[in-house]
C-alpha cells in the first residue's frame, strides 16, 4: 500500500468515525424533547455532548 493510499484510508476512516458520532449526537438531541423526566433529558444531553466531543477529539488527533 502506498503512502497516498494509506493517507486516503486514514481520511476515510476519520470521516466515517466523525459521521457515526455526529449521527449518534443528533439522535440523542432529537430524543431529548420526547423525554418526560428531567433526569432522562439530562442523560441524553450528556450523551449528545459526549458524541460531539468524540467526533472532534478524533479529528484533533489526526491533525497532531
Amino acid at each position: 500500500m502506498s503512502t497516498n493510499e494509506s493517507s486516503r484510508n486514514t481520511s476515510e476512516n476519520a470521516a466515517q468515525y466523525r459521521s457515526i458520532h455526529q449521527s449518534a449526537a443528533m439522535q440523542a438531541a432529537l430524543l431529548v424533547r420526547l423525554q418526560y423526566s428531567s433526569e432522562s433529558k439530562v442523560q441524553l444531553r450528556r450523551k449528545c455532548i459526549a458524541h460531539l466531543k468524540a467526533s472532534l477529539s478524533h479529528e484533533l488527533e489526526l491533525c497532531a
